[in-house]
C-alpha cells in the first residue's frame, strides 16, 4: 500500500511537471509569435513610409530628450488579451501604443506634420497589415484612437496612436 502511494505521487509529479512544461512552452510560442508581429509592425512603419529611416522606429518607448532625427516612431507594447471561442479557437489582442515625434524649426507646422506622420502611419502600415501578415495569424489592425499636442511642444510636434492587432494563437501539437 505505501509503495502504490508513492508510485501514486511520482506519476501525479511528473503528470504537474509535463503541465508546467506545456504551459511554459505555449508561453514561449507566444511571447515568440507577439516579437514576430511587432518587429513586423516595425519594418512596415519604416518600409512602407518613405520619410522614416530604419533607425528611426524603435519598438521600445523613447522620450522627446533623446531623439535626434526626425520623424521618429516609437512604441510601448502592452499585455495581450485572449478570448477562447468554441472549438479550441483562441484570438488574442495586442494592445500598443504608438509615439511620434516631428521636427519643423520656425514654420510653425507641427501640427500638421504630427497629423500627417498619424495618417501616414494609419494608412501606410496599420491597415493593410492584416492582409500582409496572415502567415503569422493576425486578423484585424486598428487604430483605436488618435491624438496630437495640438502644437503645445512646438517647434516639435508628438503624434499617439493606440493600436490593436488581433491575432490567432497557435494550438500546440
Amino acid at each position: 500500500m505505501f509503495t502504490g502511494c508513492i508510485q501514486q505521487m511520482r506519476h501525479n509529479a511528473s503528470r504537474r511537471d509535463l503541465r508546467f512544461n506545456l504551459a511554459f512552452y505555449e508561453g514561449a510560442l507566444m511571447t515568440v509569435r507577439r516579437t514576430q508581429i511587432v518587429e513586423a509592425l516595425v519594418s512596415d512603419i519604416h518600409t512602407n513610409i518613405s520619410r522614416i529611416l530604419s533607425g528611426n522606429v524603435t519598438r521600445q518607448m523613447v522620450f522627446l530628450n533623446e531623439v535626434n532625427d526626425f520623424p521618429f516612431v516609437c512604441m510601448l507594447v502592452e499585455p495581450e488579451t485572449r478570448f477562447h471561442y468554441g472549438a479550441g479557437r483562441k484570438l488574442a489582442t495586442l494592445a500598443i501604443s504608438l509615439r511620434g515625434y516631428v521636427h519643423d524649426g520656425d514654420s510653425g507646422e507641427t501640427i500638421d506634420l504630427a497629423e500627417d506622420l498619424g495618417i501616414d502611419i494609419e494608412t501606410a502600415a496599420i491597415q493593410p497589415f492584416a492582409e500582409a501578415h496572415r502567415d503569422l495569424g493576425v486578423e484585424v489592425a486598428n487604430v483605436i484612437s488618435f491624438r496630437t499636442d495640438e502644437g503645445l511642444m512646438s517647434p516639435y510636434g508628438i503624434m499617439d496612436q493606440s493600436i490593436n492587432i488581433t491575432y490567432e494563437v497557435a494550438e500546440l501539437v
